[in-house]
């Protein structure tokens, strides 16, 4: 009877020690594919891009855990010969020479920058203000045209066709000045400053150069758009 008994706590020690072995084991594989996501991270930072800055995000995709990952005494090779460095995806083929084992590593590259983007869905006719508009950080690969940095850049125009929530605003879509608006006309000369009425024949932004009908000489003029329904001419 006790030596059943032994034999059954023996067993049991060699459960337990196995269970803790492979616990170690799979400890330590987490750590190889977590080793590897960083050092593929710093490779294509350091390395694969020449202009990285505080504003570039990379994000290398998790390795599947079932992958195992073999120990490189002499250390992991990497290397990505096809790397586009107009696309956002990069592949990294990552190798240990001394085993002849290879793995490729998916990696998404961003650039972000900070522009301004419609926190609603706005219709035509909508003045921007900070309540429906905010700075948001995007990646410059999906920046199209001529985007604005700034929330004060545009607060005060009128958007001219529905903006999705999240668009990101670009001077095609808004005026501060739009057509057949009654705009202020001022007229400088040295250090004179002349204001007459009139109404706008396009659509404009600030700095823009757009015609304006005179109100009070029924005349055609060249005006740069200054502001909110203001437009300035010089003489």
């Amino acid at each position: 009877m006790r030596y059943m008994i032994h034999i059954s706590l023996s067993t049991k020690l060699s459960i337990v020690f196995t269970l803790f072995l492979v616990s170690l084991c799979a400890a330590a594989q987490s750590d190889n594919h977590g080793a590897i996501q960083s050092q593929t991270e710093e490779f294509v930072r350091y390395t694969l891009l020449s202009n990285a800055d505080e504003n570039t995000e990379i994000t290398v995709r998790s390795i599947d855990s079932r992958i195992q990952i073999p120990f490189c005494p002499e250390g992991y090779q990497f290397e990505s010969p096809n790397y586009d460095s107009r696309s956002s995806n990069a592949s990294v083929k990552i190798t240990c020479p001394s085993n002849q084992w290879f793995l490729f590593s998916h990696v998404l590259i961003q650039t972000m920058q900070q522009v301004v983007v419609s926190t609603q869905a706005l219709s035509p006719g909508s003045l921007l203000s900070s309540r429906n508009i905010a700075l948001a950080d995007i990646d410059r690969n999906k920046i199209r045209g001529s985007s604005f940095l700034s929330v004060k850049e545009v607060q005060g125009a009128r958007i001219k066709r529905r903006v999705r929530e999240g668009s990101i605003l670009n001077a095609s879509m808004l005026c501060f000045v739009c057509k057949g608006d009654r705009v202020t006309i001022s007229a400088v000369s040295g250090g004179l400053s002349i204001q007459v009425y009139g109404v706008a024949e396009q659509d404009g932004t600030l700095g823009d150069t757009i015609q304006v009908r005179n109100l009070s000489s029924d005349k055609m003029v060249v005006a740069t758009v200054a502001g909110t329904d203001q437009v300035e001419i010089k003489i």
